[in-house]
């Protein structure tokens, strides 16, 4: 069994359903089991997802003292992810998101307190050292994540990002995590260049050994730098598509979780591509992580070179 240190965010989420965007203006709306409450945010999803699919992760992450901490905290307990890497300030992240019938979504997030916390080293070494061992740190680019890269880094372990929306391949934000990363994720959809041109240039800038590009209906895109090889994942949707958020960070955990298990990245490639195409099936209430014996009954999507 592999384990993977993740430090992230947790939010308290609210999903809620409109017909088309832009959105009209109404005065009030009944929506009678149709709004969502759950919790959310790149850390949390990313950790309750290799829970699920059975990696032992630890947890670095910050909840609130409020009242949507202690519903985090709970949520946290009974997934086994709340432990002595989970911090507290006074309030936990929220997020609204709209989405239509289509899959598309609007999100708008309040990280509040975390956008100015600096996560301990010390509390992150000491965690694992109790973990007794880390295969992958998957540190989501948060700013409080920074201070934990040289921990993961003297210790030589792989780290895994997400750069999400990025849109330059010098990006000032995430430079920290660029230049030391094993897994570069992030999205196709504001890259400057197209996907299979951004992957060689990360690799020219950076080296970077593996580097995944989500593309939505596309697939996804995975670079592996040691063969020179961009490998092009089909998109498969088991379940059609109803809610989208999260599929990003469903396809790098997933990816993270069978690559530190099998070490193998075209078969890790090919899981994450259709557990993140399970997941957009599924309704906001659901539970955000596929499980093991799910994932066996489907198909695997095709992959090839390019």
């Amino acid at each position: 069994m592999s384990t993977v240190a993740v430090a992230g965010i947790v939010n308290l989420r609210v999903a809620l359903p409109v017909d088309t965007f832009p959105v009209p203006y109404l005065s009030s709306r009944r929506l009678p089991g149709r709004i969502s409450l759950r919790l959310s945010g790149v850390g949390w999803t990313a950790a309750s997802t290799l829970r699920t699919l059975g990696s032992e992760v630890v947890f670095a992450t910050y909840l609130g003292h409020d009242l949507a901490g202690l519903t985090a905290a709970a949520g946290l307990r009974e997934q086994g992810l709340l432990g002595p890497a989970t911090l507290y300030t006074e309030h936990l992240p929220r997020a609204v998101v709209l989405y239509d019938t289509t899959g598309r979504r609007a999100g708008s997030t309040d990280l509040r307190d975390t956008t100015t916390a600096s996560y301990p080293p010390e509390v992150f070494s000491a965690a694992l050292d109790q973990a007794g061992r880390c295969d992958l740190a998957l540190l989501t680019n948060i700013n409080f994540t920074r201070p934990l890269i040289p921990v993961a880094v003297d210790r030589g372990i792989p780290i895994a990002t997400d750069l999400h929306l990025v849109t330059d391949v010098d990006s000032a934000h995430n430079q920290d995590w660029m230049r030391v990363a094993h897994i570069l994720a992030c999205s196709h959809e504001r890259l400057p260049l197209p996907p299979t041109n951004w992957i060689r240039a990360i690799w020219r800038r950076y080296g970077t050994p593996l580097v995944l590009v989500g593309a939505g209906e596309r697939g996804a895109l995975l670079g592996v730098r040691e063969t020179g090889t961009i490998w092009s994942v089909e998109a498969t949707t088991p379940r059609g598509v109803h809610y989208t958020s999260g599929a990003g960070d469903t396809l790098l955990a997933t990816f993270t979780h069978y690559y530190a298990r099998t070490g193998d990245p075209v078969a890790a490639v090919r899981h994450a591509c259709l557990a993140a195409g399970w997941k957009i099936g599924g309704q906001p209430d659901e539970p955000i992580a596929i499980t093991p014996q799910v994932l066996a009954s489907l198909v695997l999507p095709d992959v090839s070179p390019l």
